[in-house]
């Protein structure tokens, strides 16, 4: 039961994470006339930092070696990150 608890936290804290990243992306949208790509980088960031700190204190209890995990998830992004940001630039370009 524990552990069915522990999911639904998580999917509630990346739930929540998917409404920062739309609600920033947006607010840019209408408010600022970036471009796309740093539109999408800022409310990337945003809700990356929202989710992460958000498991590690209410899904996780963790309070490990914070600065390590934070460089793993950097790493996983900065693979992720150009390249949805390309992806997307094509996409609404051409669209």
């Amino acid at each position: 039961m524990q552990e069915f608890r522990r999911t639904l936290k998580y999917f509630g804290c990346a739930s929540s994470a998917a409404v920062i990243e739309m609600g920033s992306f947006t607010v840019l949208s209408t408010f600022t006339s970036l471009a796309y790509a740093p539109r999408y980088l800022i409310a990337l960031v945003l809700s990356v930092l929202w989710n992460f700190t958000l498991n590690r204190h209410f899904t996780f209890r963790s309070n490990g070696n914070i600065p390590r995990a934070m460089l793993k998830v950097a790493a996983y992004y900065a693979v992720f990150t150009p390249l949805s940001a390309w992806f997307g630039d094509w996409a609404t370009a051409s669209g």
